[in-house]
């Protein structure tokens, strides 16, 4: 499983880049606070297939203040590679027949928040990291009302039937769980099952970060930058030479459960 690490990298890129206004909500800056998260052993979980157990640690929450304030609209956008628009909460209709929805955290899907009283644009993330069926790390910006990037944030399902329509999010300045609890949607699901290849123009997304990442692990050198280029093309084809797949470059269903992805 891809290590946050390079969501966090696109965040910077981002930042410096800053596509702007956008339409989001975001909970006063002093958010009521509850218990020490406990963060538990991960046990990754996805929408497709079910990818080997991560064991790097879990980096910490961090909040990156930009050049220029940033919405989580268009954060999210260039984040997960999606093309939707609108405010954050009609995010979940806009995505019906267009992407994948459902109740289940998948790496680089995108956290719908209901619209509410203290949300009334509502609110989305990108999921960075799955740790077990009801915590996950998320990349969103805004989320304290001042424009900045929330990196490696803590989102726990608090819902009674385990199906994320009931969150609680950390709360960085504090160090701890945020008390409130916010209603979602889902996951809008942009790359799920995506045959990845090299083409023009070149296919970027989470779902390509997370092919070059499992690329590193296994021992390749590849920029991890969500990019599929050449290099990643001919890394790929050596792991699949490697490991007795199709030596094509291409990451069709069988590459992408050989690789857990």
């Amino acid at each position: 499983m891809p290590r946050s690490r390079s969501l966090s990298n696109r965040a910077a890129v981002i930042v410096a880049t800053a596509l702007l206004m956008g339409a989001c909500a975001a909970p006063r800056p002093t958010e009521d606070v509850g218990p020490v998260a406990r963060i538990i052993v991960p046990e990754p979980r996805k929408p497709t297939v079910v990818p080997m157990p991560d064991t790097d640690p879990i980096p910490a929450a961090q909040i990156i203040t930009g050049p220029t304030p940033l919405e989580c609209v268009p954060y999210a956008r260039q984040v997960a590679g999606v093309s939707i628009r609108g405010d954050a909460w009609t995010w979940w209709r806009s995505a019906e027949r267009r992407y994948g929805r459902d109740r289940r955290p998948g790496l680089g899907s995108i956290l719908v928040f209901k619209r509410t009283s203290r949300l009334p644009h509502g609110h989305v993330a990108v999921v960075s990291r799955i740790l077990n069926s009801r915590e996950i790390l998320a990349e969103h910006a805004n989320w304290l009302n001042r424009g900045r990037i929330h990196s490696n944030t803590l989102v726990r399902d608090v819902s009674s039937g385990n199906d994320w329509s009931a969150v609680r999010v950390w709360y960085t300045p504090g160090n701890t769980l945020g008390k409130r609890t916010y209603a979602a949607y889902g996951f809008i699901h942009p790359h799920q099952a995506r045959t990845l290849r090299l083409r023009q123009p070149q296919m970027q997304g989470a779902d390509v970060r997370a092919l070059q990442q499992m690329l590193v692990d296994n021992g390749f050198a590849v920029a991890v930058d969500g990019v599929f280029g050449p290099d990643t093309r001919d890394a790929l084809a050596a792991y699949q030479g490697r490991n007795g797949l199709a030596r094509d470059g291409i990451a069709g269903p069988r590459t992408r459960a050989n690789l857990g992805i």
